[in-house]
């Protein structure tokens, strides 16, 4: 890397941290939720909800969790505490005992469940039970989430690719800002789109047989669409002569970027996050930890002073 571009980088990051950390949310009961999907695995979802997380967590005086509730069995904790800390007690669990009202939203009565990392909590899967993670209901995960959100001033909820089962279902309802992760790649592009355009009240399709998206696509989602942030992955490489292909994929994410009012974020390859391991920010390409703050900064924009 050049210096000029080195410097650049630094100047910006600088830039970006600033605006993330002004300004404060009211200390008061009810958050920020920040709900991360996309309806194609292995785009980066929790990547990208791990580093919003912690950049939010490091920056700003109030309370972070992030949660993982993806209805299959999702690596959040993976990717953020080590395996050499104690297990904790699954999201689920807070779940069944906050919709009948048995725990306090107080962090020592939450301590069993959550790491603290960097001054973000985390909250690790639903349950290491595949069949009582895809058996929890909307109504289940809307309680432990209340309770979350009473007990923190921004929760980020990785919901993964389940926006129209009952879990999303109930994360989207009660979300402020929805960041969706992508790849640059045709498929996956294809897929957001038409998950977006169904979240915003009017289904389009690139296929003959496309996702059902019944459960979301009534227009009451078109709000959190008009603010969303978007977040895009490396993906796979395209061929030097594909000069179609590029086209087409500049297409799409210039549709996403004209739909979506939070931005298009495009983050370049990077060995360390390539791992899949335990994801260590100052590990990062400088490229990488830059785009990473220009989409939490986005977020951050929409946490304004006194907003629940």
């Amino acid at each position: 890397m050049s210096r000029r571009r080195d410097s650049s980088l630094k100047t910006e990051a600088e830039w970006l941290r600033a605006m993330i950390a002004t300004p404060l949310l009211a200390r008061a009961p009810g958050s920020h939720h920040v709900v991360v999907a996309g309806p194609k695995g292995g785009t980066a979802k929790t990547t990208t909800a791990a580093l919003l997380g912690l950049n939010l967590a490091s920056l700003r005086s109030e309370i972070v969790a992030v949660v993982d509730a993806n209805t299959h069995l999702g690596t959040l904790r993976r990717r953020l505490v080590s395996p050499a800390d104690r297990p904790t007690r699954s999201f689920g669990d807070l779940c069944a005992r906050s919709l009948v009202g048995d725990v306090l939203p107080e962090w020592s009565a939450l301590a069993p469940y959550v790491d603290v990392v960097a001054g973000l909590r985390v909250f690790r899967c639903l349950t290491p039970n595949p069949a009582e993670v895809e058996s929890l209901t909307g109504v289940e995960f809307g309680a432990g989430l209340a309770l979350l959100r009473r007990a923190a001033q921004i929760v980020v909820s990785d919901i993964g690719v389940s926006a129209n089962g009952p879990v999303g279902v109930a994360a989207l309802a009660n979300a402020s800002t929805l960041v969706l992760a992508t790849e640059l790649a045709q498929d996956s592009l294809e897929m957001t789109i038409e998950m977006v355009s169904a979240l915003a009240g009017q289904a389009l399709s690139y296929r003959p047989d496309p996702d059902c998206w019944s459960a979301v696509s009534d227009g009451r989602f078109s709000p959190l669409v008009e603010g969303a942030v978007v977040v895009v992955a490396p993906g796979r490489q395209l061929h030097e002569d594909s000069r179609r292909g590029r086209a087409d994929l500049t297409a799409m994410t210039e549709w996403l970027r004209a739909v979506c009012g939070g931005g298009v974020y495009l983050v370049g390859s990077d060995d360390h996050l390539a791992l899949g391991d335990l994801i260590v920010p100052e590990q990062l390409r400088p490229e990488t930890a830059v785009a990473h703050l220009r989409a939490a900064a986005a977020v951050a924009a929409r946490l304004a002073l006194g907003e629940g």
